[in-house]
């Protein structure tokens, strides 16, 4: 688990993107565990879709990824968050519930579905904990 917990701290500091945020993210997603696959096919430590690794690897990182190797996968979830971030002024209700749900499911918070506040708040929470230094690992 430290070897993972580094990871994403780099990833964050390569990145631009505070690497508490990216802690908590993963934590959510997957609970660091890079073997996951979820029931839409989501892969890995950032739960990333095949199809956008793909389409936004070339983009984001100049290069194809493998997501089943952890690195690339931490690589790929955190290029994913900080292009969120950009698109969506550093608004990080919105890069997350993009993150989770897809561009067409952002809007302002006070209409935004009741499952991504739910996930916004979730991811949020962990990242908070993780500063604190009381995050899960």
């Amino acid at each position: 688990m430290m070897i993972t917990r580094s990871m994403l701290y780099a990833a964050g500091l390569k990145h631009g993107v505070n690497p508490y945020l990216v802690m908590g993210l993963a934590w959510h997603e997957s609970g660091w565990q890079p073997s996951v696959v979820s029931s839409a096919g989501a892969v890995g430590i950032m739960q990333v879709m095949p199809s956008t690794a793909a389409a936004d690897g070339p983009a984001l990182l100049n290069r194809n990824v493998n997501l089943y190797d952890p690195g690339d996968n931490i690589d790929m979830g955190t290029a994913i968050i900080k292009s969120n971030l950009n698109r969506y002024n550093n608004d990080l209700a919105k890069a997350l519930c993009a993150y989770y749900a897809g561009g067409g499911a952002v809007t302002e918070w006070a209409n935004m579905r009741a499952d991504c506040r739910r996930y916004v708040w979730a991811v949020y929470n962990a990242a908070m904990l993780f500063k604190e230094g009381k995050g899960p690992v």
